[in-house]
């Protein structure tokens, strides 16, 4: 594992602490939950954008069209 300074207003540094305590962890804890949630979601976005390139419109629509066009199961409604 390496170690890095990381220099931040207090400001940040405040936040971070009050909300590592609502968690009950120290702030270097908490702090590298949330940057590796970050980095995973970053990842994730980008497999995302990478399937949409490759997506068909075609195919998504005409598999779209077998789909029951009736009212939502209750709980689904927009």
């Amino acid at each position: 594992m390496k170690a890095t300074e990381l220099n931040m207003p207090d400001e940040i540094y405040q936040k971070l602490e009050r909300l590592a305590s609502h968690d009950h962890q120290p702030v270097n804890v908490f702090a590298l939950r949330k940057l590796e949630e970050f980095t995973r979601a970053i990842e994730d976005f980008a497999k995302l954008e990478r399937r949409a390139q490759i997506g068909d419109r075609g195919k998504f629509e005409k598999a779209m069209a077998k789909a029951p066009n009736g009212p939502p199961m209750p709980g689904d409604e927009l």
